[in-house]
């Protein structure tokens, strides 16, 4: 019921809402549980489907004729590859957005800004504050660069599967766009939920759209590494020159300030 109403309110007010399948939910019912994977789901498997409907051209189901069963066909796989790539991207687009955004990259900032206040407030007679920096600060750092290298490396192998998958459809999508758009492109056939059989045409254009859309994700996920990558790479700056001045504390245009005076120490 409560499905229904979101359904129908989302399209009230003109925003379609997106249709999980049931990998997409697992995903992200994990992301938000706080758990890393969730099997094969996450990655592997999806990653596999994509090879697989590259290599044997794995289109749409169709139906041949009245009395058969649903077959498959290889009409289509350039549509399902794309549709498959968008099933594993969006859902590590999330973890982007929050797990290497809002608890790495600003965790970390605001984890060494405390860590600086901390020890320039320790000691006033120490002239070095860092200078009983304990183990407990470095391995959480390193646990937080550890983390984010993880999840690095995953971005890495989603944008490898991403440039697999265009180099493979690409020329196939451009020449469907530069004739009618509007022509029909693949058919698939598959049983609704009281087992009749139902056919879905889709045309040239559904095909560009799948294929931009699939390209602005990328984009999204490669902006959002590197603003992660640019705020880590501050922090770590940070860090390192509030251990290398004297008053242990440091600002990008000041340079080392002294934390008992407004004169920076340079």
């Amino acid at each position: 019921v409560w499905g229904k109403t979101v359904h129908e309110c989302f399209e009230v007010f003109g925003c379609p809402p997106h249709m999980s399948t049931y990998r997409e939910s697992v995903a992200v019912l994990s992301l938000a549980s706080g758990l890393r994977y969730v099997g094969s789901t996450s990655l592997s498997y999806p990653a596999q489907r994509i090879r697989e409907i590259i290599q044997f051209k794995q289109g749409f189901c169709l139906q041949a004729d009245k009395v058969l069963d649903l077959e498959w066909a290889s009409q289509g796989w350039e549509m399902r590859s794309l549709q498959e790539f968008q099933k594993l991207a969006k859902p590590h687009l999330l973890r982007v957005v929050f797990i290497m955004f809002f608890k790495l990259a600003l965790q970390m900032n605001l984890q060494i800004t405390f860590m600086i206040i901390g020890h320039v407030q320790e000691d006033d007679e120490n002239t070095k504050p860092f200078h009983g920096l304990s183990v407990g600060d470095i391995m959480s750092i390193m646990s937080l660069m550890f983390i984010f290298g993880t999840e690095l490396i995953d971005v890495y192998e989603v944008l490898r599967i991403h440039c697999r998958v265009r180099g493979a459809v690409k020329k196939v999508v451009f020449e469907q766009v530069h004739s009618h758009g509007t022509a029909p492109y693949a058919y698939h056939d598959f049983r609704d939920q009281h087992g009749v059989i139902q056919r879905m045409t889709y045309t040239k254009n559904d095909l560009k759209h799948h294929y931009y859309e699939a390209m602005r994700t990328c984009g999204k996920m490669i902006f959002l590494t590197l603003l992660c990558m640019w705020l880590i790479g501050y922090a770590l700056l940070k860090f390192g020159m509030a251990l290398y001045c004297e008053g242990g504390a440091w600002a990008v245009l000041a340079g080392c300030l002294n934390p008992n005076g407004h004169n920076p120490m340079l």
